[in-house]
């Protein structure tokens, strides 16, 4: 039981990791990627060889994946930023990208195996450390949405144009979240990897790549406590509905469904969940429960 209920919660602190990556790019700086789980990949292959080939601890490893990720999102977010691609142009773009990425780890041998795979990779990826992580990022994310560039990001989401006439650099502010973003997934691909101990380029597939997403919207856009709710719940929902057996996924997808129709604006729409806001919360029911009385 002690280890089914810690696998759930290593699988939510990676999709935690991931997810924090997007919200920076979608949810603040409203850039729809469908094509995230290229960059986990990319992470998950760079930090294995250096754990598996180069001998590099677990956590230098994971840092190493989170800056290849990083490099990449810099090598195809110039020309896409540049090219001016935005929507759902950017959003077929990173679609491709991201099977351009797995196609190319499925032809190369050298150490990786080209379409098998790489197996026996170290366990490293224990529940306390990469919820320690997913905590870390979480933070990271937040305090980075409530600086200067947070602020940036939310007026170019809001009003690209309007930004760049008082002189925001639009272009380089976006290649500057899609690589924070590219980074966050590339440290979640190292502890999935380091998780599942094996790992094929089709891995991390367009599914993976939705389910960040989804867990995005869901959440909240401009939000990120919202997002990382929904990246926990969408996580356990399937395991939540393993007992109707074949019905689960079914009932997964109409869930989605009725959150969209019913929600639009996401769980936590632009709100952040804290405690300044529950202990306002009680006050305000406390307040109303004495104007009842009196």
């Amino acid at each position: 039981m002690y280890q089914y209920l810690s696998g759930i919660l290593t699988v939510i602190a990676i999709n935690i990791t991931a997810v924090c990556g997007l919200t920076i790019l979608t949810g603040f700086t409203g850039m729809f990627s469908l094509g995230h789980a290229g960059f986990m990949s990319l992470g998950a292959y760079a930090s294995v060889i250096a754990i598996k080939y180069w001998r590099i601890p677990f956590l230098p490893a994971m840092l190493f994946g989170g800056l290849v990720a990083a490099l990449f999102g810099l090598i195809v977010g110039y020309p896409t930023m540049k090219g001016r691609m935005r929507g759902d142009t950017f959003a077929i773009a990173m679609l491709g990208f991201s099977e351009t990425v797995r196609l190319a780890l499925s032809n190369i041998y050298p150490y990786i195996n080209g379409a098998l795979g790489i197996s026996g990779i170290p366990r490293y990826s224990e529940a306390w450390l990469v919820s320690l992580i997913a905590a870390v990022c979480v933070y990271l994310t937040y305090r980075y949405t409530k600086s200067k560039h947070g602020r940036i990001a939310l007026s170019i989401r809001d009003e690209e144009t309007a930004a760049e006439l008082i002189g925001v650099n639009v272009t380089w502010e976006k290649i500057k979240s899609f690589m924070i973003s590219g980074f966050f997934c590339g440290m979640a691909g190292c502890m999935y990897a380091c998780y599942y101990t094996f790992i094929t380029p089709n891995t991390f597939s367009a599914t993976t790549s939705n389910n960040i997403l989804a867990a995005v919207v869901f959440g909240g856009m401009g939000s990120v406590t919202g997002p990382t709710i929904a990246a926990a719940v969408l996580a356990m929902l399937p395991e939540v509905l393993r007992v109707v057996q074949k019905w689960r996924l079914v009932l997964y997808g109409a869930l989605m469904i009725l959150v969209m129709l019913f929600k639009p604006e996401g769980l936590m729409g632009g709100k952040e969940f804290s405690l300044k806001a529950i202990v306002c919360f009680f006050r305000g029911l406390s307040g109303k429960k004495k104007g009842v009385a009196q």
